[in-house]
């Protein structure tokens, strides 16, 4: 019962708080990158070509994630020569 009330009270101290505020980007990030890659989604592989189907689609899923990362490094590390341009956006993002 004790940590029934305790629980209870650490809830209640969360719901007290003030919200955090935001920290956006100043930089312009095109929506099409935060999307996830999908990799495998299918049943569990049973024979061999399963296997080998599922270990490909992991792959791609992370190779796909891992040029989204860079493109999203490249974007934020020099956000000059970012999508801005493309977007239409001032350099800078402002």
């Amino acid at each position: 019962m004790r940590l029934c009330h305790l629980c209870l009270a650490i809830l209640l101290s969360a719901c007290t708080r003030t919200l955090p505020e935001a920290i956006l980007s100043p930089v312009a990030v095109p929506p099409d990158l935060l999307r996830p890659c999908s990799g495998y989604e299918g049943p569990l592989p049973r024979t061999e070509g399963e296997l080998a189907r599922a270990i490909v689609a992991e792959a791609q899923g992370r190779a796909c994630a891992n040029a989204r990362l860079a493109t999203l490094a490249e974007i934020l590390v020099k956000p000059e020569l970012g999508p801005n341009l493309e977007l239409g956006l001032p350099v800078g993002g402002n």
